[in-house]
């Protein structure tokens, strides 16, 4: 699926696999021990709140607390040890479904948070590429790439779908900015100091909202070779520094690079990685250990 050369080679294809299980599985655990104290607030909602979402929309109640404070507990665990490479025909599932369960859980009481589900899926692609036996896993690198050009290639219809054409003059765009940003004011959240000022430049929002949906819409092409891979990836993260820049929205999984990773040559890390690794004394990353 993914049209790059490179991953017709075995070896880059373990290596980048490698290299992808040690960056999302790191992001998992870091983002699961900070974020656990607000994934907790759920405990101390009211019963009436709980409307069940995706992979839990089966439920009727609330599940008991305890069982909650379990998995928040479990996940960065269990997502720091897949980093490490420690069991990981164990681990690898056991990060997956637990951080698909507190997140899904926690977003089953109102507001719904979209920033960590592409993170749950990649996470879900791994655990199985690292549960299977068999030595073709190229799959699962195309996977991992095709739901990440996914979710932006879904945003882009939304848009179009809710505001049509209309969004390509910027004066949808004006509105969603000013609203999101007099919203976070009004509630004594942090809000862009740099908003007011693109609001009074009529003239770049226009511009500003073509380029949101030719970085959305497109984003498929980042598919069939390696050079758009990069360009778009390149594309897509100055998006992300403009949506933080402008209206305070922070998407660390993309900032940091490690969604547009199974885009990316990202093997040449491996030379960083191995050593580190090897501390551990888990192997190098020529190859997936399956624990």
């Amino acid at each position: 699926m993914l049209a790059d050369p490179r991953l017709a080679d075995p070896m880059v294809i373990d290596r980048r696999l490698t290299v992808l299980r040690v960056l999302v599985a790191a992001y998992a655990a870091v983002w699961s021990a900070v974020r656990a104290p607000a994934l907790l607030d759920a405990l101390d909602f009211a019963d009436r709140r709980f409307d069940p979402v995706g992979p839990l929309a089966w439920l009727n109640s609330p599940l008991p607390d305890g069982l909650f404070v379990l998995a928040v507990v479990v996940t960065p665990v269990a997502a720091l040890a897949m980093a490490i490479g420690w069991r990981l025909r164990l681990t690898a599932p056991v990060a997956a479904a637990s951080f698909m369960f507190v997140t899904t859980y926690r977003n089953s009481w109102g507001q719904l948070f979209h920033t960590e589900n592409l993170v749950a899926l990649h996470l879900v692609v791994l655990a199985i590429a690292l549960s299977v036996r068999g030595r073709d896993r190229r799959w699962a690198i195309d996977a991992m790439a095709v739901l990440t050009v996914g979710t932006y290639l879904v945003a882009g219809i939304a848009k179009l779908r809710i505001s049509g054409t209309a969004w390509l003059d910027g004066d949808v765009l004006r509105h969603q900015i000013a609203f999101d940003n007099a919203r976070k004011e009004l509630l004594g959240d942090v809000s862009s100091p740099f908003a007011g000022w693109l609001l009074r430049q009529g003239w770049l929002l226009g511009p500003a909202a073509v380029m949101s949906m030719v970085v959305e819409l497109l984003a498929p092409l980042a598919l069939l070779r390696a050079r758009f891979a990069v360009a778009w990836s390149t594309l897509a993260l100055g998006f992300h520094i403009a949506i933080l820049v402008f209206m305070a929205i922070l998407f660390p999984y993309h900032l940091l690079g490690i969604a547009l990773a199974p885009l990316l040559p990202v093997e040449r890390l491996g030379a960083t990685v191995a050593p580190w690794l090897r501390r551990f004394r888990l192997g190098s990353t020529t190859s997936l250990r399956t624990g």
